[in-house]
């Protein structure tokens, strides 16, 4: 009977406590249920609020029509073209992002240094002018390397097609649909949807010259474009432009490795240098104190 009395206790007591941690666990849960979902709808908030602030300064920027603001609206069309424009800016955009970037830096110098100064903000907005631009500059440059390095291997791809009895557009077809995605393929689709377009073999080449700007493509689609004009076959000309494109490629590794001790010297002397100086001179420098200390006391 007392074992009985124990055991209905027991159970009473385990059942009482596995409820109330329970309760406390699902309270728990539910409160940061709750907490998160209070968290995301203020990260939401945040991020319709900076959309429209960038949107209203966008619409602004736009509707303001001054001959500067129109030739440096079209200047960063064409970079943006050449860059392949990631992030998918608008030439307004792209303004209103270099005009954020000068107010912060400004504000920066404000809330940091502290001073009222004309010449520090002048220099603060100029780098929030400068950052934008130079990240811009890097994309183009890289993805214009990219062009570089892959256009051998596409003519070589196409004079293959071709020699085997595909014309032009069943070629770069069959080169975009074989191929890694890549900027070169990218500015190939373009072309290919500006045939499917209307345009001429002609019109979207030359429209795809325009808009990566880079010398080796330029001249590429020039060769093509006179050969079609001219009636001659294109094989031997892709054939030569890859041989030539080879000779660029091969003369910008070079150019590149030529620039590298140029580039580390900078390390070498700020980083490298000190340090073999300490770990060499260090044991003498300490030696000599060492004995002229001895000498004093």
């Amino acid at each position: 009977m007392n074992i009985a009395i124990l055991a209905a206790v027991f159970v009473t007591v385990f059942l009482a406590v596995l409820a109330a941690t329970g309760g406390k666990k699902e309270d728990d849960l539910m409160s940061r249920l709750d907490l998160s979902q209070r968290r995301e709808s203020a990260k939401k908030t945040r991020l319709q609020l900076g959309k429209l602030i960038i949107g209203g300064l966008t619409s602004r920027i736009s509707a303001l029509k001054y001959p500067w603001l129109v030739k440096y609206r079209e200047d960063v069309r064409q970079k943006l073209n050449q860059a392949g424009n990631p992030a998918e800016l608008t030439p307004d955009g792209f303004i209103t992002l270099v005009f954020v970037s000068i107010t912060g830096m400004i504000v920066l110098e404000a809330l940091f240094l502290k001073k009222i100064n004309i010449v520090a903000f002048g220099i603060f907005g100029m780098l929030g002018y400068l950052l934008p631009n130079a990240s811009l500059k890097n994309m183009i440059t890289k993805r214009h390397r990219s062009i570089l390095r892959e256009l051998p291997n596409i003519l070589d791809l196409l004079t293959l097609s071709m020699e085997a009895g595909i014309d032009f557009n069943a070629a770069v077809n069959k080169v975009i649909s074989k191929s890694e995605k890549s900027p070169l393929t990218d500015e190939l689709l373009l072309m290919q949807q500006g045939l499917r377009l209307g345009q001429s073999r002609k019109d979207s080449m030359t429209e795809m010259s325009k808009r990566v700007s880079l010398d080796a493509l330029t001249s590429v689609v020039s060769a093509i474009i006179q050969a079609d004009n001219l009636g001659a076959s294109l094989g031997p000309v892709l054939r030569v432009q890859s041989e030539q494109m080879r000779i660029e490629r091969f003369q910008l590794a070079e150019k590149l490795a030529h620039q590298a001790p140029v580039k580390m010297l900078f390390p070498l002397m700020f980083f490298i240098f000190p340090s073999i100086v300490i770990m060499l001179f260090g044991p003498l420098a300490l030696k000599f104190m060492g004995g002229v200390f001895e000498g004093v006391f």
